[in-house]
């Protein structure tokens, strides 16, 4: 049920229906900590996502209830009806939406403030490691809930997260690269924090010696998710290593590209 619900609520991010973004009651919102509300979302609809994220970190997705959501944001059952007729299913999905609204807004940010090609794919993968390893609700899922989480880094739901994320960064990088390529970057600045999110740095070093019964014994447990910030330094490493050289080859090619003679007919 939560793979089907995020792919309804990950490809649009920035298109959410007006209804969604509207108050369905006269309430202020409450902020929930780490997370602030976007100003897109108020009243009781934002209490009741904040409170889903509060109630996943704490129990997960499978034990929360609309009762449990009800409780945890100090209001009636009928008002989450209210704000969401769909019930359970209605208010996990929009609230990855707005978590995915918010992550995108956030890294946004980050990006408007960095000068130059290669300091804005430092900021991307900095920003993105640094909000999958604060958020306490994703936490509880890769710990206890990983069937949930597993999907989107790996074959199943790559490919659909990667287009997402690439569609989102290449305007970003479009001051250096064509639009394709734009995208494309995007989609491989996006797998290197993905990896870096399955298995960050240290964790092979960290593993126990293997077990001759198997090929990997309880290594395994070391390669499911594992998010961790991603430090500047090595964000700037990875760009330089596995991104830069790539894109010069690409930028010097393309003028030679351009001004070739065309095939004779």
């Amino acid at each position: 049920m939560g793979v089907a619900l995020v792919d309804r609520a990950v490809p649009a991010p920035a298109t959410v229906a007006a209804g969604e973004r509207e108050s369905t009651d006269a309430g202020s919102g409450a902020a929930f900590s780490g997370l602030p509300p976007s100003p897109r979302w108020t009243g009781s609809r934002t209490r009741v996502v904040g409170a889903t994220l509060r109630c996943v970190a704490r129990f997960g997705l499978s034990k929360t209830t609309v009762d449990d959501i009800a409780r945890e944001a100090h209001i009636s059952r009928a008002t989450v009806y209210r704000c969401f007729p769909g019930g359970r299913d209605e208010i996990v999905g929009a609230t990855v939406t707005f978590e995915v609204e918010r992550v995108f807004e956030e890294l946004a940010e980050r990006l408007d403030g960095a000068d130059g090609l290669e300091d804005r794919l430092v900021a991307v993968m900095t920003s993105a490691a640094d909000q999958l390893a604060r958020h306490e609700a994703l936490a509880f899922l890769v710990a206890h809930e990983p069937e949930l989480v597993l999907p989107w880094v790996s074959f199943a739901e790559l490919d659909h997260v990667l287009a997402v994320t690439g569609a989102f960064l290449a305007p970003y990088l479009a001051d250096w690269l064509q639009p394709e390529d734009a995208r494309r970057v995007g989609e491989w600045v996006s797998r290197l924090v993905l990896s870096h999110v399955v298995c960050p740095a240290g964790a092979v070093d960290a593993l126990p010696s293997p077990e001759p019964s198997g090929l990997l014994g309880d290594r395994a447990e070391a390669f499911a998710i594992h998010p961790e910030p991603l430090a500047p330094d090595q964000a700037r490493r990875l760009v330089r290593q596995f991104v830069l050289p790539g894109l010069e080859v690409l930028m010097s090619a393309r003028p030679a590209a351009s001004s070739a003679p065309e095939p004779s007919t």
